[in-house]
């Protein structure tokens, strides 16, 4: 069954590479397996698997017929799904969220019942050779959905005018402390208050990016002190600082990234354990990158001494110390990875095989 899987697959390869650039190509095989092994990553975790589509995605599919580059994306991410439905066991959706269909929309309020439910007649075209159901993330009816869309309308409407009074503010800061200096980070987060007035964002994320953003502008405007220049507080940082921007129509962009991203935070997914996995699907590296360093597990144990529990905290810290919090993962980790492999061979002698002729 599965050598018969995976013929096919070649086959598709290579038919849908036909005429390609070796660039093409190697776009190609990078972003298949890219989403595979992100695939295989979230496996780790326990439950059905809902591939969280962002815009960068839907627009791939919609322009995919007059835009060549949009149509090797799409290309690349149908071949994705063949190892989806072809290698893994686990049952496993797309999933579309209220801010993806907003963007998709064109982000604009006042949208109809009408309007929405042409809307997502249009997914299902879209994505139908994926072989994938689609599944509705964050509402469970209709009105239900258009009542978010109006909500994300507000927050859009919002986040554009605080954001561009974060812009236009002069971020100048003396960042001198009576130990060391102050960290631009720490200032930034003071500076966003917890209660944003938001009705569909979480207040937590928005605060989460804007705070990066921030960071990053004091370190640019506050290298006037060589004695206590601005240290950033890393990767992860700068990665978030990257998410939002104006366009072209002077809209701020990077709307459904944060969408995306407090809805498919590996770390939270962790802790919360909720049954089932939202795995976040984007071309967008600023994205991508974030989604990537926020999917860690962490366990920890502490002792509180001086208090009647502490003798036995310190035998369950003991006890933790010597046990495997993360065996399951593990297993579930060992059982895809083979898999994962034997589908990036058989895209890699696809692609190859493409580019000799």
């Amino acid at each position: 069954m599965l050598g018969e899987i995976k013929e096919k697959v070649g086959a598709e390869v290579v038919n849908c590479l036909m005429g390609r650039t070796d660039e093409e190509i190697l776009k190609f095989f990078r972003f298949a397996a890219g989403f595979a092994r992100k695939y295989a990553i979230s496996y780790e975790l326990e439950g059905p698997m809902y591939l969280v589509l962002d815009n960068s995605i839907v627009q791939s599919f919609k322009h995919r017929v007059k835009d060549s580059n949009r149509n090797l994306q799409a290309l690349s991410y149908v071949t994705f799904t063949r190892f989806v439905t072809g290698w893994s066991d686990r049952e496993t959706y797309l999933a579309v969220t209220p801010a993806a269909l907003y963007e998709h929309m064109g982000r604009r309020g006042g949208i109809t019942n009408e309007e929405v439910l042409g809307a997502l007649e249009e997914l299902q075209k879209y994505f139908v050779n994926t072989g994938l159901r689609i599944s509705w993330v964050g509402f469970n009816s209709m009105e239900e959905l258009v009542g978010r869309l109006a909500a994300i309308h507000a927050d859009d409407i919002y986040l554009t005018n605080y954001f561009r009074e974060i812009e236009a503010r002069d971020w100048r800061t003396d960042l001198k402390a009576p130990f060391g200096v102050k960290i631009p980070l720490g200032i930034a987060y003071r500076e966003i208050p917890d209660n944003l007035p938001l009705k569909y964002f979480s207040p937590w994320y928005v605060k989460f990016v804007l705070a990066s953003r921030i960071e990053r502008s004091i370190i640019r405007d506050s290298q006037h002190d060589p004695d206590a220049r601005p240290i950033g507080s890393g990767e992860l940082s700068d990665a978030l600082a990257d998410l939002n921007e104006f366009n072209r129509k002077g809209a701020l962009s990077g709307l459904g990234d944060i969408d995306m991203l407090q809805i498919c935070d590996g770390s939270r997914q962790y802790r919360d354990r909720a049954g089932f996995v939202l795995v976040g699907q984007t071309f967008d590296r600023d994205l991508d990158e974030v989604l990537r360093y926020r999917h860690s597990y962490v366990e920890s144990k502490g002792v509180e001494f001086g208090t009647p529990h502490a003798e036995q905290q310190v035998k369950d810290m003991v006890n933790f110390m010597f046990s495997r919090p993360f065996a399951e993962h593990e297993k579930r980790a060992d059982w895809i990875r083979p898999r994962l492999k034997d589908f990036v061979d058989v895209i890699a002698d696809g692609c190859r095989y493409a580019v000799r002729k």
